[in-house]
């Protein structure tokens, strides 16, 4: 077998670049991305975008923000990963899978990655060479993914293909597996190719912010067993050709700022094995930012909720279109049971019951159903309070001196009642009294003299928010000597 496949190889070497003339127009079309080429000997290269056509013979390199995605005269597809660095050659004959030569195409992979996917075609049909230093790849059927790293690389043969290493040694793949080929010695390939990831259930696939603030986008899957990286990508549709971000971790879940103002994106995910085997990608999943409006007067508390000025405020959600909504009451006492939700399509604001003090929001979309992950917000009622303090409680005048003191009051803990905005206003009867107060914190005082009075009179206290509402008011009845 060994000296069979020494002699394929010697065929592909020797025979490809001339064995077969080639054909009046032989062009590489580029359907996706952008990068830069130059022929053979030159020095300077040209930037090549979409719709470009490629001559054999040409070095081309992805740009390093965007694969390039390559069409070849036999429908052959070429993806070369962000940076990946490839020598087109004319097409010629290959060994297909049913022992006979059919005709292909051939690159040379010098840095970085690619994936090869062929046409559905009978056995035979179709065969792709990709050459690196360590050896080559005769692709057959499915798609290949080949990383080259100096002297190794490292491929997923996810259906047929021939590897033969540089040493002449090697061995065909008909169902599949991952190989090693390291410079000079036989090809490895007794690895596997990582599976491709699954989404956790409740993963969050839903954000729910403010207008104009920036999202976080988090999404988690089952790790895969021996996977030592994993691969992300962000796109702006579903069929994840419109990518907007990558990236890389070694965990299995991962949090990004929303790549940009788009309402809609969509992930995918793909695990790497410590040799560099690169799996296949998992399922899309949906990624939605819906943002919100908030009423005037009302604010976010540093827990979080959404803290509304009266009962008749409601938080209004433009892009609701899909989303549904369940109520949860909110309870400092811990549960050992889940409570199940009341789902309905979101028609609306989102409104506080008016004998609710707090309510805890969740919101899904409806588009994946009942195992979609939810994301929960909490609406408050605004709870600020005064308290307004007299003494003596029955003062005469003239001689008793009044101590008056307010304390502001927020029985949910959400406001900063050391900032929060208050106006006082004190009278006798019905004349305002000018008064200084001094403030600490959410406590005013001051002191109030003897006044000429003819008879009895009252001093009252009134305490109004940042808004001009009521909040506190106090009263103390004052008798002459």
């Amino acid at each position: 077998m060994r000296n069979c496949l020494i002699a394929v190889f010697g065929a592909i070497t020797t025979i490809a670049p001339a064995a077969v003339a080639a054909p009046v127009v032989e062009g590489a079309a580029i359907v996706r991305g952008a990068g830069r080429a130059k022929i053979d000997g030159a020095r300077s290269w040209r930037d090549t975008i979409t719709g470009d056509i490629l001559s054999a013979g040409l070095t081309v390199q992805a740009s390093p923000e965007q694969p390039l995605e390559m069409t070849l005269p036999d429908g052959v597809t070429i993806e070369l990963d962000p940076g990946a660095m490839v020598h087109w050659l004319s097409g010629a004959k290959l060994p297909s899978e049913t022992n006979r030569w059919t005709h292909g195409y051939h690159l040379v992979l010098e840095d970085g990655e690619l994936e090869v996917r062929m046409p559905v075609a009978p056995k035979g049909s179709h065969a792709f060479l990709v050459s690196t230093r360590a050896g080559t790849l005769t692709d057959w059927r499915g798609h290949l993914h080949v990383m080259v790293h100096g002297d190794t690389s490292a491929a997923a043969i996810y259906e047929g293909a021939l590897v033969v290493g540089s040493n002449g040694q090697g061995f065909p793949v008909y169902d599949g597996g991952g190989i090693v080929i390291r410079k000079g010695v036989d090809p490895e390939k007794a690895h596997s190719i990582p599976q491709p990831p699954e989404w956790t259930q409740g993963s969050g696939t839903l954000a729910i912010v403010p207008a104009n603030a920036h999202a976080s986008l988090s999404f988690a899957w089952t790790a895969v067993p021996a996977a030592a990286s994993y691969r992300i990508e962000i796109a702006k549709d579903r069929t994840m050709v419109r990518v907007v971000s990558r990236a890389t971790t070694t965990e299995p879940h991962f949090t990004t700022p929303e790549p940009g103002p788009e309402a809609q994106y969509w992930v995918h995910v793909r695990a790497v094995g410590p040799e560099g085997i690169v799996g296949e990608w998992s399922a899309p999943r949906p990624l939605r930012v819906v943002r919100y409006a908030l009423p005037e007067g009302a604010f976010l508390a540093s827990d979080g909720a959404i803290v509304l000025p009266s009962a008749q405020s409601t938080v209004t959600l433009p892009g609701a279109d899909g989303l549904e909504v369940a109520y949860e009451n909110l309870s400092a006492a811990q549960t050992h049971f889940a409570i199940p939700l009341y789902w309905a399509k979101v028609t609306g604001p989102l409104r506080l019951p008016e004998e609710s003090q707090a309510k805890i929001v969740h919101l899904r979309d409806g588009s994946g159903g009942a195992d979609a992950s939810d994301t929960r917000l909490v609406l408050a009622r605004r709870q600020l309070h005064a308290d307004v303090v007299l003494s003596p409680a029955a003062p005469r005048w003239p001689g008793d001196v009044i101590d008056a003191r307010v304390v502001l009051r927020d029985p949910s803990g959400r406001i900063d009642l050391a900032a929060e905005p208050a106006t006082i206003e004190a009278k006798l009867d019905l004349v305002p009294l000018s008064l200084t107060w001094t403030r600490q914190g959410g406590a005013w005082s001051t002191r109030i003299p003897p006044l000429p009075i003819a008879g009895p009179s009252v001093v009252r206290v009134a305490v109004k928010d940042g808004a001009g509402g009521e909040i506190g008011h106090g009263f103390l009845e004052i008798s002459p000597r």
